[in-house]
């Protein structure tokens, strides 16, 4: 067994510039939970729809599950491990574990507070309601045993165990621990139920009238007919728990043989990795209580739940058929009008370079590229890296479907995508099956960015079609996240992706690209030089300007390299989604830096930045955020958009982010993230984008109200 625990070293120096001290930066685990807090913000809007409040309930849920397995499990690995290594902000394991609790238990007070006092109480006026065994007819009581019978006793069963055995709880299911009492003997075993996530959460219940829907909740049901397991004996208690256990467990492929058997053991290693968090339901008996706590460990942190467990299960509640008046006005993705009904992908590409804002334009010409590309007897090849796939996925229905024309196919599929590792080591086999060639990542470094390389004869030569994105390839999140796609055929471009995937598929020296820049090697220098460039510029009086946008902004250097250019007077706006270690605002430091968050109905996911070059802007999507790990510990790409029309869309959609005034929080440099009070109506960008790109679609569609004929020119004209 190759795999190894993640064990981050202490910081091998301090030498802190007396420039930048340790107040100048956030700890990045509290800017992430600042960011779930936003998220909860959402929720928390009364005028929201109720299921859309719901949704975003869920997703605080999920957010924090993650949370706990991979940050406070690799905290938790260092204190254990007696390390006194302090992060930038100068707080060391064991007091950033003390914060997070104290943060956490005052967070999830405000979900539950939600969920009882408002949420729960506006879905039940309308028709959608948790019930309680007790609260059930005769009938309908009857109706939930037959349930619970032919859906439940069948598939869940009770494991006895005692102090000599310690059962095996899986990470994030439910769980509920039985006292038994037999009527021949006074002792009382224990006995542990697992629910697992191929149940359904929300039992319907018969009876209610049209246009409600009325639900058990699964551990109710099993709670409430737990005595069929125990014919002629007496449960005397229950408790009902959740575990989260440390996934920040990795194979150790600078010294693996076999990737995908060594990453096979590392899921199984999970299973039983240490448990981290323990949520227990309130009121349980205390006895109970304590052996949960007994059975996961002493110094595990213990939440007290005030209401039902794992509330990511109000997602599937967001989306239950009817009830529209709950939910938010849909905004479809809308078709490009830079590709003509019936036109081939590679027609409108040779047109002109084509730009995508998702999901407000459609993912579909992206997966067009590929499905053509897999029957176009001039393709002779096609290059991608897959990080993070669809369930049922087109994108890899078309590289098998082109493996098995006969065309050459290479896929690097990243093994090693957290929480993707199972469904990654599928699909690579399901292309091996169809003669895809596959490579599984790169040693030592995790393989993160977008791209799609499609080789095509035309004319007796081959043209490269490219497609570079901020996003993965993956349909489903392509209609959840706001991400951007660039398409292109430019020669220099297509030199650079062959140059890219001979360096991660072939062992090829790294050789510097003539367009693009690829983390670890070139990509965080070229940034660093760009943005020292506009402090240079600052510093000679020109008007200087830098506008970013990612997920996370937490790496020193580039943190540095933005307070150096904000003191030579460069006007710098972050658009920062989630953690921001970046301290704004702070007079004669980063007074000229502003940081905005927007969390709305789409995960803000693009990465673009912007420089603004003496009025020749340089524009760049990537598919890294200012984060360690992108830039020095992950394969990426930072790709230049030089098209005038792209470059041009581009900047506007960074305006128009900049310009919102509805779901824009301020970041203070006291750590508040602070709406912005305005005059008028809200100014809300990502429905300007939804309704921009209808418009769009519309026009495009429209027949011209004048026929215009083309006539020669004069010979004077020409």
């Amino acid at each position: 067994m190759k795999s190894s625990s993640k064990k981050p070293s202490p910081r091998a120096s301090r030498s802190t510039p007396a420039a930048f001290r340790e107040e100048h930066f956030f700890n990045r685990e509290l800017s992430w939970l600042a960011f779930n807090e936003r998220v909860l913000d959402e929720a928390a809007r009364p005028e929201l729809p109720a299921l859309e409040r719901a949704k975003f309930l869920a997703i605080t849920a999920s957010n924090l599950d993650e949370f706990f397995m991979v940050r406070v499990g690799g905290l938790q690995l260092v204190k254990e491990q007696g390390l006194r290594s302090r992060d930038d902000s100068g707080l060391n394991a064991s007091q950033q574990l003390k914060l997070i609790q104290e943060r956490v238990i005052a967070f999830v007070k405000k979900q539950y507070d939600l969920l009882n006092q408002q949420l729960l109480p506006d879905l039940q006026a309308a028709g959608i309601r948790r019930m309680l065994p007790g609260e059930l007819t005769p009938h309908q009581r009857t109706a939930a045993q037959e349930h619970f019978l032919e859906h439940v006793y069948p598939v869940v069963s009770p494991v006895a165990f005692d102090a000599d055995t310690t059962p095996v709880i899986p990470a994030l299911q439910l769980a509920i621990i039985c006292r038994v009492k037999s009527a021949e003997a006074e002792a009382e075993r224990h006995v542990l139920f697992i629910l697992p996530p191929t149940l359904t959460r929300h039992v319907l219940i018969e009876g209610a009238d049209g246009g409600q829907f009325h639900y058990l909740n699964v551990e109710d049901l099993l709670v409430h007919f737990v005595h069929h397991y125990f014919p002629g004996e007496e449960v005397t208690g229950s408790v009902r728990f959740r575990v989260s256990r440390n996934t920040d467990i990795a194979v150790d492929d600078e010294s693996a043989t076999d990737l995908a058997s060594e990453m096979e053991e590392v899921l199984e290693q999970r299973l039983k990795s240490p448990a981290i968090r323990i949520e227990i339901e309130e009121g349980a008996p205390r006895a109970l209580q304590s052996l949960v706590k007994k059975l996961c460990g002493t110094r595990v942190q213990t939440y007290d739940v005030p209401g039902e467990l794992d509330l990511r299960s109000y997602m599937s509640l967001a989306f239950i058929a009817g009830f529209e008046e709950l939910k938010v006005e849909t905004w479809p993705p809308q078709p490009t009008p830079a590709i003509e009904a019936g036109e081939s992908i590679f027609t409108a590409i040779k047109r002109k370079d084509i730009l995508l804002h998702h999901p407000f334009e459609s993912f579909d010409p992206v997966l067009q590229l590929l499905s053509e590309a897999a029957s176009d007897p001039d393709v002779v090849a096609i290059k991608q890296i897959l990080y993070r796939t669809a369930k049922k996925s087109e994108v890899i229905s078309a590289l098998i479907k082109a493996a098995q024309a006969g065309k050459q196919v290479t896929v690097l599929v990243e093994l090693k995508a957290r929480f993707d590792e199972a469904r990654n080591l599928e699909r690579a086999e399901d292309l091996l099956q169809a003669g895809a060639q596959i490579i599984y990542g790169v040693r030592g470094l995790k393989t993160h960015a977008k791209i799609c390389l499609v080789m095509r004869r035309e004319g007796g030569r081959m043209v490269r079609y490219c497609h570079f994105g901020t996003g993965n390839y993956n349909e489903a999140t392509s209609r959840l996240y706001t991400d951007i796609s660039y398409l292109t055929c430019r020669a220099d471009y297509g030199s650079d992706a062959s140059a890219f995937f001979h360096t991660v598929t072939g062992r090829s020296r790294f050789q510097h690209f003539d367009k693009l820049s690829m983390a670890p090697f070139g990509l965080r220098e070229r940034l660093l030089t760009m943005i020292a460039s506009e402090a240079d510029r600052a510093k000679q009086g020109e008007a200087a300007e830098i506008m970013l946008k990612m997920n996370a902004l937490e790496d020193r250097q580039m943190i540095e390299a933005l307070y150096k250019a904000s003191r030579a007077g460069v006007k710098i706006r972050i658009n920062v989604r989630g953690i921001c270690c970046l301290r704004p605002g702070v007079r004669g430091l980063s007074e000229n830096i502003r940081v905005v968050s927007i969390i709305d109905r789409y995960l803000e996911h693009a990465r673009v930045f912007y420089f603004r070059q003496g009025g020749s802007p340089a524009v760049f999507i990537a598919s890294a955020d200012f984060m360690r790990r992108n830039l020095s510990k992950r394969v990426e790409l930072l790709t230049p958009i030089e098209d005038s029309a792209a470059r041009k869309r581009l900047i506007q959609i960074m305006e128009t982010t900049f310009a919102d005034t509805s779901q824009t929080r301020v970041l203070h440099q006291d750590g508040r993230y602070l709406p912005i009070t305005t005059e008028g109506a809200p100014f809300r960008s990502q429905e300007v984008f939804a309704k921009e790109a209808a418009k769009r679609a519309r026009q495009s569609n429209q027949a011209p109200d004048v026929l215009i004929p083309h006539t020669p020119k004069g010979a004077d004209e020409k």
